[in-house]
């Protein structure tokens, strides 16, 4: 059995000069129930380790600058303030994009645009629509295959005789598929 050192949540979270071994032996220790402010010290450690929360706000352009679909996907908690926030992030980065369209001819364009720590990528489609995503992450292969698969569900929206081109996409069969894969992907 591993031992190590004795504290207290209180001690432990205002000294700094506990090394990651003093951490690993006070994890790996048995949790009694008379401890339970060690117990729940090492559910919220557990918690934190595993996945940081990430902000994802995903946006499809018409070709007329028209937004036809738009969709918070990230993991963080949601505020009303941020979204639209996001989505002001994502207008002001709609003249990049255009300018960029026209010099390049790869449909997949990374990072085009920055404020603070959330990124804005692009993938452009044939008919000039934009597929904006404003996010926190650095998984670019991931990225790329979620707009990928999107542009994909796009043209079987595009498909429908029912859908009128340039107008809202409201179905929620393609919003969930889209949340779907902004779990898988991002």
């Amino acid at each position: 059995m591993i031992t190590g050192p004795t504290f207290t949540t209180a001690e432990f979270l205002l000294r700094p000069s506990f090394t990651a071994l003093c951490l690993l032996c006070e994890l790996l220790r048995p949790v009694s129930s008379a401890n339970s402010s060690r117990s729940l010290l090492v559910i919220e450690l557990n918690l934190g380790i595993r996945k940081m929360a990430s902000t994802a706000c995903f946006m499809i352009v018409s070709r007329n600058d028209i937004p036809i679909y738009e969709a918070e996907v990230g993991t963080a908690p949601k505020k009303e303030d941020a979204a639209h926030q996001h989505q002001f992030i994502l207008h002001a980065a709609l003249d990049i994009v255009q300018d960029l369209a026209w010099t390049t001819s790869a449909m997949f364009l990374k990072s085009i645009d920055r404020f603070n720590d959330l990124v804005v990528s692009v993938y452009v489609t044939a008919g000039h629509t934009r597929l904006m995503l404003l996010h926190d992450s650095r998984n670019d292969d991931g990225i790329k295959s979620f707009f990928q698969e999107v542009h994909e569900l796009y043209i079987k929206i595009l498909l429908n005789p029912l859908y009128l081109p340039g107008s809202r996409i409201t179905s929620s069969h393609f919003d969930t598929k889209v949340r779907a894969l902004a779990r898988k992907y991002l």
